[in-house]
């Protein structure tokens, strides 16, 4: 897990997007059937990670995965390329 002084949980999607879920406490089973109901409503994918720090620091922030939500159709890593892409 990334160790830093600001880490979140997010929901990453494939397309790179993320959101964050929380910062103090790790996301209960009831908060990810959340994410997966709101990932279901658009008809996304994607995965509970923990992000290492804030998306507005000055370093790219590293992500680790937690689980897949709703079958990823693509691997891990290319989401994360997706974010990198995005944030540039």
């Amino acid at each position: 897990m990334p160790t830093a002084r600001d880490p979140r949980w997010v929901l990453l999607a494939e397309t790179g997007e993320y959101s964050t879920l929380g910062r103090h406490r790790e996301p209960d089973e009831d908060d990810i059937a959340a994410a997966e109901a709101a990932l279901a409503q658009v008809g996304r994918a994607g995965w509970l990670a923990v992000m290492s720090h804030s998306a507005h620091a000055r370093t790219a922030p590293e992500f680790v995965m937690v689980r897949p939500l709703r079958n990823p159709r693509i691997p891990f890593e290319e989401a994360v390329q997706a974010y990198r892409c995005r944030a540039t």
